[in-house]
């Protein structure tokens, strides 16, 4: 029996890669700004790319590298042609005039000298040498001064695109030479209708539900999103329903969460004691059903602190809208606070707990005691009503006032009377006068 020859396979992150900047998606500023500076020739000498995980930016960086030395004689505007040998290869990562560098695993200043010592080359056959550094933050404080200079005023023919997730360890004199394109979060209604284009392409037909969970669990990157669904299709193959989806990834379906919040708030403790045990017995991820939990929550927040009538605005889909409100009216606005903060701890003590199982049903427990728990505010109220009443009926006698005028004369007399010595002789009587304006101190403050 002969085997099938292999053949590779090129993941759908890598596949559906943006090969033009209309392709780009979630980042209309960064696409705007960077094909005006193309157009009208105003083109920085160094670019810095951030953003979190997934949103673009490695990708964004090519395109900026194709479309500067784009070879085609016919062009679309700035867009790289995609077709040219230039373009080909930047995509495939072999263009010699491209150079791209991982900071992460070359932040040593001597890899930096290397990368630098062609930097007077001239290019092989596009208009510019250009340098990609990929988490750029990770060089050493070296590596950034070697950098420095060059950055600043590199030849004519050398372009510098920096990209980094944590453009707050990047040198102030770094950030200060380059301009800065911040990339957002991709949203749930962007990430879901790339996936549904992309399983249309590739004859997918996950089930209801399925997109929306994986644009969720993406967390804002489209690399993300396209992982999951290929982890999602080599499980359970072209037709991905929403209960396989939640199995491969250890989740909770959003309306399992929205009923055991919606238990939890009638004050329905033994619901949350269940719903822990079914999630440590199935052996789902426990951090990730909790972030679930985080993610729903602060939905409701959204909802219940904007009190939208429709979901415009809001990165919630619209026939999701009526049970959120619905959930977010049972905690209220400040027991939704509560429970993010609640939840949030929770999740942060059971990656370190001893016991897990302990840590969450507990959690849940106090979570379901929210509608009895009395605000600080009312608390104080109550409190200072019961002081005032106490007060009221108290038997305190207010001395008369002809009494306290009488006091308040003598200790007047007394103030004008001569000062007694500050250090008297021991042994000395006090004197009449003495005697007298200590009883009737002594008798004023006991009236009051």
């Amino acid at each position: 029996m002969t085997e099938a020859p292999a053949r590779g396979y090129t993941v759908l992150a890598r596949k559906y890669r943006p090969r033009k900047f209309a392709d780009l998606i979630g980042q209309p500023h960064v696409v705007q700004a960077l094909q005006n500076a193309i157009s009208t020739g105003r083109v920085a000498q160094a670019f810095l790319l951030t953003g979190s995980r997934g949103t673009g930016k490695t990708t964004t960086a090519r395109l900026l590298a194709s479309a500067l030395n784009c070879m085609a004689e016919q062009r679309t505007g700035v867009e790289p042609c995609g077709e040219c040998a230039s373009c080909l290869d930047v995509a495939r990562g072999e263009d010699l005039d491209v150079i791209e560098m991982d900071a992460a695993s070359n932040s040593r200043v001597d890899d930096i000298r290397q990368r630098l010592e062609s930097i007077d080359t001239r290019p092989a056959r596009g208009r510019y040498r250009i340098y990609i550094i990929d988490e750029v933050h990770m060089l050493s404080a070296s590596a950034f001064n070697a950098l420095l200079k060059t950055v600043e005023e590199p030849p004519a023919h050398v372009k510098f695109i920096l990209a980094t997730t944590n453009p707050e360890k990047i040198p102030e004199t770094i950030l200060s030479r380059c301009q800065r394109y911040d990339f957002r979060r991709v949203t749930l209604a962007e990430i879901s209708q790339r996936l549904q284009e992309i399983c249309t392409a590739e004859n997918l037909a996950p089930g209801e539900g399925v997109l929306r969970m994986l644009a969720e669990m993406a967390e804002g990157g489209m690399r993300d999103a396209l992982s999951r669904l290929d982890q999602l299709v080599a499980f359970a193959g072209e037709k991905a329903s929403a209960e396989e989806a939640e199995r491969v990834f250890g989740l909770v379906g959003r309306k399992k969460l929205l009923t055991l919040l919606e238990q939890l708030a009638a004050g329905d403790a033994k619901s949350g004691i269940l719903f822990a045990e079914q999630v440590f017995d199935s052996g789902k991820d426990v951090a990730e059903v909790l972030a679930a939990l985080v993610a729903l929550t602060r939905q409701l927040l959204i909802v219940q602190a904007s009190g939208a009538s429709d979901a415009q605005g809001l990165d919630i889909a619209a026939d999701e809208l009526p049970a959120l409100k619905r959930t977010a009216a049972l905690f209220g606005l400040a027991g939704l606070v509560y429970l993010a903060e609640l939840l949030t701890e929770c999740r942060q003590r059971v990656r370190r707990a001893a016991f897990p199982r302990v840590v969450v049903e507990t959690t849940f427990v106090k979570l379901a005691m929210l509608k009895s728990l009395e605000s600080l505010e009312s608390l104080a109220a109550r409190m200072d009503e019961a002081a005032d009443q106490a007060l009221v009926h108290s038997n305190v006698k207010v001395p008369e006032q002809e009494t306290v005028t009488h006091i308040d004369s003598t200790i007047e007399n007394h103030k004008q009377a001569p000062a007694a010595p500050a250090a008297p002789v021991r042994g000395r009587a006090a004197t009449e006068s003495e005697e007298r304006a200590v009883a009737e101190l002594k008798k004023k403050f006991r009236a009051r």
